[in-house]
């Protein structure tokens, strides 16, 4: 579903600075939920520049030195005057407004973001990082999913976990963090977020904004699934389950919104099966269902030089390759049918005319100016030494379709190229997706489609099977709104790399 932002808007502080603390009247709403943790706190105190518009507990916090090029973005400046004490000092209960403590954990190329609702108090801790409290089962819960251990992340013999090795953990799998809070009130001396009042809400979509390759958002509580489904207007998904949100400014971009369980141990659910769930984050797909023009390869320039060669023969007025984006992607009967004046295009015997002459020139023409997407040859031969399978769903005539496959891409082995067949029903119908499901021996939910249009995102649907839509191929953002976007093969392969 498409999702609209709420009205509220970062501030600037200093040059190019954007916050990521939202106005205060922001629609933030309160959790009814008891017994739970409030959620993890942030970066810890050695690192960067703190973002602009965070603050420490009583004001901004002084700007510290960068060290080394390659250093996380977002992390907090050491500790000193004016920020909230180590894991030994007490936190503010009684109704003392406090500012959050920390800098967001925003690791460069960072693809998914956990948000929680606010630290617990420092004495809480047990190290300066998100998910401080021992007794919060989150690091066990990634332990469990990437290691096969509860134990990974905690230090042998110590009630601690090991920041170090969390860090560089978060960093090469591109997982930042934050909260949804930048200042709150304590109603009572505890760590549940039913006594946590939000005074200032979290900039969110300021915070994604500065992590532009990020495609899924998770919350792990009541309170931070509120704030996030109110800034964004949308319905507040189940546990468990996700809605996907639009973030506009700059290229359409579709974030999908996860709401996991609490890792409070306060909730009701077994670790075991906690991690079950956060597992679902972190499962790649195994079949992916390419469109081929637009999204693998672009063939604009020498289709739209065919149908125009057909009607030159028939002194008929030709198009530009801008007209003919809006027509291709509907298989190329219908696209020589769009090109024709309106008088022509009942005319079934004109269309098979001016259709042989079509196929007669694209065919001896068809790679002229026909190029892969740069990248995506690299990119397929990764996904395909991870064994991940592939195959190509087209509208575009078969033989055309196998033909630039095995030019272009010779050394994919897809398990099914299929393009536009007699007797086989064109996308959006759901066929195409069934067979090759049958043929790939993969269950729906482990696919996913890749298009450029809003045919393959309604393909995907029919079919019961996840998408991902392409910014570089013949359809507008406008046109491909409410979808999940990438803009670029990078983009592309960070999705789809995990």
């Amino acid at each position: 579903m498409k999702a609209h932002l709420s009205s509220i808007s970062p501030k600037r502080k200093g040059k190019d600075a954007e916050s990521v603390a939202a106005q205060p009247q922001g629609n933030a709403p309160k959790a009814e939920q008891k017994g739970k943790d409030a959620a993890s706190g942030a970066a810890g105190p050695q690192g960067n520049a703190p973002v602009d518009g965070m603050h420490g507990p009583h004001g901004t916090a002084p700007k510290a030195k960068r060290k080394g090029k390659g250093a996380e973005s977002g992390a907090a400046e050491p500790l000193g005057k004016g920020r909230t004490p180590g894991p030994q000092g007490k936190g503010t209960p009684g109704g003392t407004p406090e500012r959050h403590p920390f800098e967001p954990f925003l690791p460069e190329g960072a693809r998914m973001l956990f948000l929680g609702s606010f630290p617990p108090q420092p004495h809480r801790w047990c190290m300066p990082f998100y998910y401080p409290n021992w007794i919060n089962d989150f690091w066990r819960i990634l332990g469990i999913i990437h290691f096969g251990d509860k134990d990974h992340f905690c230090i042998p013999g110590q009630k601690r976990f090991d920041e170090a090795a969390i860090r560089q953990f978060c960093t090469a799998r591109g997982l930042a963090f934050y909260d949804t809070a930048c200042e709150v009130k304590r109603l009572k001396d505890n760590a549940s977020d039913a006594f946590l009042e939000v005074i200032t809400p979290t900039d969110i979509p300021a915070l994604l904004r500065r992590i532009p390759l990020c495609h899924t958002l998770v919350t792990t509580g009541q309170k931070a699934t509120e704030i996030v489904a109110a800034t964004f207007n949308c319905a507040v998904p189940k546990p468990g389950g996700w809605t996907d949100i639009a973030l506009p400014g700059g290229p359409e971009r579709s974030i999908r919104f996860w709401r996991m369980p609490s890792t409070s141990r306060a909730y009701p659910l077994p670790l075991q099966k906690k991690a079950d769930e956060y597992r679902r984050l972190f499962k790649p797909k195994k079949l992916i269902l390419w469109d081929l023009d637009g999204t693998l390869i672009d063939t604009l320039e020498d289709l739209g030089a065919a149908v125009n060669h057909a009607l030159e023969l028939r002194g008929l007025p030709l198009h530009s390759m801008q007209e003919y984006r809006k027509m291709v992607g509907h298989g190329v009967r219908n696209l020589v049918t769009q090109a024709l004046p309106s008088a022509l295009q009942a005319n079934d015997a004109f269309i098979d005319s001016a259709l042989k002459d079509f196929k007669s020139f694209y065919q001896s023409h068809i790679d002229v100016h026909t190029q892969p997407y740069k990248g995506m040859g690299e990119l397929l031969a990764e996904l395909q030494a991870k064994g991940v399978k592939m195959a190509v769903a087209s509208n575009k005539f078969q033989e055309g379709t196998e033909h630039l496959i095995k030019e272009f891409f010779p050394d994919i082995q897809f398990v099914a190229i299929l393009g536009n067949r007699p007797g086989y029903p064109l996308k959006p119908e759901p066929e195409i997706v069934q067979e090759v499901l049958e043929k790939a021996g993969i269950g729906p939910e482990d696919a996913i489609m890749v298009g450029d249009s809003p045919t393959d995102m309604r393909t995907a649907a029919n079919g019961g099977i996840d998408a991902l839509a392409v910014g570089w191929g013949y359809r507008t953002a406008v046109e491909l709104a409410g979808n999940r976007i990438v803009h670029t093969v990078e983009q592309l392969h960070g999705f789809l790399s995990e």
